[in-house]
């Protein structure tokens, strides 16, 4: 925490001394200044258990004194001596507070991209900002990366038509005809003065190709995303890895994990690899038996993203192959538990979802995949379907 001082009465002020970038804030007390005074004296007192308790005196002959202060409810009175080093008279009591000032710290931001429609739009954009130390009242704006340091730069920076802070995160609304393409920094600015940026957001055309995005290549900046989530099995045609055995119509103990890399990225979609892991425990009763097996599976696919003007929804379509093994795959007759049997297989897989980035980074996803087994052993040539709820995080 750092501190800053407002003060509510004459004249005060204060400014930031940074040391190896950590600031410090002096304050500047201040008042009349009187050609025939010979010194002045300062008595400065905090607030404690409801009383003034003296923490500072201090002879200037300046009319002003630059000190710094922890936060909470101070006042001052000066004592002004004549030239005979006598006290002539003293000042009233002055009263301000130091109020804490909060270090904002920017996370992360979404979206990374903003693409406009056209250059004379006015359709909303949203921006959603997630940090540490956002304040209320704090000054939110783009700052184009190029820019140049200072008051210079912050004039020509783009401030949000509507700004909303709840807590750690900030939601900032932009018309499409503020925004023009180009390389951002999302820059804060509390009251007291600290300050945060981070970068890069990149603002263009939806008619521009990606190989013009600057410093991002042809690849433009990958996306990642893992997610985590549920996914029961329903076998569709065939057996499941013998004939009979699994003939229930939902297995629902399952889980799904993913991790994406999105490396190609035009105005409305985007192309990367993803791979995929699944768990399902597969069991059943028959009349004179009983059977169960874990299936664990392993896919590699394409990913292809369509996403939606908002760029906070996407569908996602995936075609790819898999490595699945069955494990502890058992009989059990009542009387004994036969031996476990373990096996491989290949499969092709498909899948399509939906994928919603509801707060920052954070994301749900659902959606299904489709899984065919291919056996060169199997005439029945298996499939089945996994349906997925998952949430994950975008980097």
């Amino acid at each position: 925490m750092f501190f800053a001082i407002f003060l509510y009465a004459q004249e005060g002020d204060y400014f930031i001394v940074r040391d190896n970038d950590v600031p410090t804030f002096m304050q500047r007390l201040s008042w009349g200044h009187d050609e025939y005074v010979f010194r002045y004296e300062v008595i400065l007192e905090e607030e404690r258990d409801r009383g003034y308790v003296e923490i500072l005196r201090k002879a200037t002959e300046e009319n002003y004194l630059v000190l710094s202060l922890r936060a909470g409810r101070f006042r001052y009175a000066v004592n002004v001596y004549n030239l005979l080093d006598k006290i002539e008279y003293t000042m009233d009591w002055v009263y301000f507070e130091v109020l804490r000032a909060l270090q904002p710290r920017i996370l992360r931001f979404t979206p990374g991209e903003i693409f406009l429609e056209r250059a004379d739009t006015d359709a909303d954009t949203l921006l959603t900002v997630n940090g540490e130390g956002l304040a209320p009242g704090a000054d939110i704006m783009l700052r184009l990366r190029d820019s140049p340091p200072g008051p210079e730069g912050l004039e020509q920076a783009i401030r949000p038509r509507k700004q909303e802070i709840d807590g750690q995160t900030a939601r900032l609304t932009f018309s499409s005809g503020q925004l023009e393409p180009g390389d951002y920094n999302v820059y804060i600015k509390n009251p007291g003065g600290l300050d945060d940026s981070r970068g890069i957001l990149i603002v263009r055309l939806l008619e521009s190709p990606v190989q013009t995005v600057p410093k991002t290549g042809f690849f433009g900046r990958p996306d990642i995303n893992v997610s985590l989530g549920y996914s029961p099995l329903l076998p569709l045609y065939g057996g499941l890895f013998t004939v009979d055995a699994f003939d229930s119509p939902l297995f629902p103990l399952g889980a799904a994990a993913r991790i994406s890399v999105v490396p190609l990225k035009w105005p409305r979609c985007n192309l990367g690899l993803e791979l995929g892991g699944s768990w399902n425990k597969l069991e059943a009763q028959k009349e004179y038996y009983d059977v169960a097996a874990q299936l664990i599976e392993a896919q590699l696919s394409l990913l292809y993203q369509l996403w939606l003007s908002n760029r906070t929804m996407a569908f996602n379509f995936r075609l790819g192959a898999g490595l699945g093994i069955i494990r502890d795959f058992y009989f059990d007759y009542h009387s004994g538990k036969g031996d476990s049997l373990d096996s491989q297989y290949l499969s092709l897989d498909a899948g399509v979802s939906f994928q919603w980035l509801i707060m920052g980074p954070f994301f749900i996803e659902a959606g299904a995949d489709f899984t065919h087994i291919l056996s060169s052993g199997d005439t029945s040539a298996p499939g089945y379907l996994q349906p997925v709820l998952s949430a994950g995080w975008k980097f």
